[in-house]
């Protein structure tokens, strides 16, 4: 449950566990404080913190977080669903109420390119650059065609320059992203990897990340060192999970990822 108030969102701390929603790789525009997280997409920034048994998203946009941070969604009847899978029972109480974000799509997309073959830190470094270039606010794709790839290089993107800016002008100069929202999962997935710089896992962190799409299983590095049967392919990896998990492999992921790869590093 939440409500809202002058610039307050305020959440029962059940519903939104704040370390594993932000740590879990869903997003790149973030700092942790003393106290908690600046959290920052498009032009819009909050702060989230703890307050006794509540979180507290202090914000002047508060109807685009509710949104972001996707507080409609019922997240423990996922976990319902979920729990039956005695391989996810120690995930998903590790992760809490994790939530899935809902993220502006073209920021997802060049977020992610961004990403591909990086570490986090980079990943947030170069973000933070592209970003300072615009007033520290995310650029719109006829704004990032304005930079030339020489620019791109500057930020420290390497390689992934070229298709940055082509993936900005494709996104300009067609109706892409209106397509992608409307367009089915797998129709979906195509649309994404007919970007440049855009592969399987970076096209399913985009549907499960913005769109919405909790049917898809992005295979990284740790999934295919945690769950991988044999010699299975990436692909035979992705298929068997997502027929295994139905409508909230997504989520699935999310709470293994977390489990393996943030919470038993720390251990």
């Amino acid at each position: 449950m939440y409500k809202t108030e002058a610039n307050k969102i305020i959440v029962d701390r059940a519903d939104l566990d704040v370390d594993a929603t932000i740590e879990c790789g869903q997003l790149f525009r973030y700092e942790k404080t003393d106290d908690g997280y600046i959290v920052k997409s498009g032009k819009h920034s909050c702060k989230v913190y703890t307050l006794g048994n509540s979180i507290v998203i202090e914000t002047k946009s508060t109807d685009f977080f509710v949104d972001y941070f996707n507080l409609d969604r019922d997240v423990m009847r996922v976990k319902r669903e979920l729990s039956r899978f005695p391989e996810l029972k120690k995930p998903l109480e590790s992760c809490g109420a994790l939530r899935i974000l809902h993220q502006p799509l073209f920021e997802t997309i060049i977020s992610f390119i961004i990403s591909a073959n990086n570490n986090i830190p980079r990943i947030k470094s170069i973000i933070n650059r592209l970003c300072a270039l615009f007033d520290d606010v995310f650029p719109t794709p006829d704004q990032m065609v304005d930079l030339s790839i020489r620019q791109l290089d500057a930020l420290g993107c390497g390689y992934r320059s070229r298709y940055l800016y082509d993936s900005a002008r494709i996104c300009s100069e067609t109706d892409i992203l209106n397509r992608l929202h409307s367009a089915r999962t797998a129709d979906a997935c195509k649309l994404l990897m007919s970007l440049p710089g855009v592969g399987r896992k970076v096209a399913d962190c985009v549907m499960l990340f913005s769109l919405g799409r909790l049917e898809v299983f992005p295979i990284d590095t740790w999934m295919l060192k945690t769950q991988r049967n044999g010699m299975e392919t990436e692909i035979q990896l992705r298929r068997r999970l997502m027929e295994k998990y139905g409508s909230y492999a997504g989520y699935a992921q999310q709470c293994l990822f977390y489990y393996n790869a943030i919470l038993k590093e720390q251990d």
